[in-house]
């Protein structure tokens, strides 16, 4: 039986991107291939690879190797404690109850990185498309594979591209150009810009999207400022997000600046 940690499932309205201030189920799945500086979701730093893990062997090695965490190995287990072990069955019932309670018309499948469950979604989509729900999937658009295999039981592809100026981590503009050719059709991209993200590298992700067929709206989502330590990320300038609307807007017909709405809502 497939089997997933999920960190939790919960009754929130969209914060970022194309769907912002509609009602949704969000199912948050349990760990990372990613430890973005900017990251400040417990859920992500969960070491996936301890867990079922559905994706090729090479990216399971580059799991290990990749995933870190800046917290202590005791508050990393405090909160695994929270993580719950769930079959398809049992989270498909908790998302539509929920969402029937709530009326929610969608649902969010979160993380953590999602697609590191692509076999538990491929079970689980399914029934949640069945129950009238629409399924969203938001991704750090690397997976360009595990997408190949549940792309027609999505509805929409929330992709980030990862600046490696921005996140701190390596680039993956090879994994990013292969992602969005996927499912352009269903695709919209976020890019999170901070204090340290190059000009250089957001054009680069500009003309990534731009180089495939159709529109794929594309988001500028500044990062949130919120009471960090000394050294922690820090939102980009004002002029710097001028620059980078003015970039996007000359290659791209759809371009939104939209920092995230639910911190400011006081919502999840």
């Amino acid at each position: 039986m497939i089997t997933a940690e999920i960190s939790e499932i919960f009754v929130s309205i969209q914060g970022e991107g194309l769907y912002c201030g509609q009602k949704q189920v969000f199912l948050r799945f349990a760990g990372c291939n990613l430890n973005c500086v900017y990251c400040d979701e417990p859920a992500a730093h969960v070491k996936r690879c301890q867990a079922p893990f559905y994706g090729h062997r090479s990216q399971v090695i580059g799991c290990k190797s990749q995933v870190t965490s800046h917290k202590s190995q005791e508050e990393l287990r405090a909160e695994r404690t929270n993580y719950r072990e769930m079959s398809v069955a049992s989270a498909a019932a908790e998302v539509i109850q929920l969402a029937r309670k709530n009326r929610a018309k969608a649902v969010s499948l979160t993380g953590g990185e999602p697609l590191l469950n692509w076999g538990f979604i491929m079970k689980l989509a399914p029934a949640l498309r069945k129950a009238g729900l629409a399924v969203h999937l938001e991704t750090n658009g690397i997976f360009y594979r595990e997408l190949s295999k549940v792309k027609n039981l999505v509805d929409v592809v929330a992709m980030d591209i990862k600046l490696p100026s921005s996140t701190g981590q390596k680039p993956f503009w090879r994994e990013h150009s292969e992602f969005i050719k996927t499912a352009p059709e269903k695709t919209f991209v976020k890019v999170v810009l901070t204090s340290k993200t190059s000009l250089h590298d957001f054009t680069k992700a500009v003309k990534l999207t731009a180089s495939v067929p159709g529109i794929v709206p594309f988001f500028l989502q500044p990062a949130t400022r919120r009471t960090l330590p000394a050294g922690a990320v820090r939102p980009p300038t004002g002029v710097f997000l001028e620059k980078a609307c003015c970039e996007a807007s000359s290659r791209l017909p759809v371009v939104r600046l939209l920092p995230q709405q639910h911190p400011k809502w006081g919502v999840k």
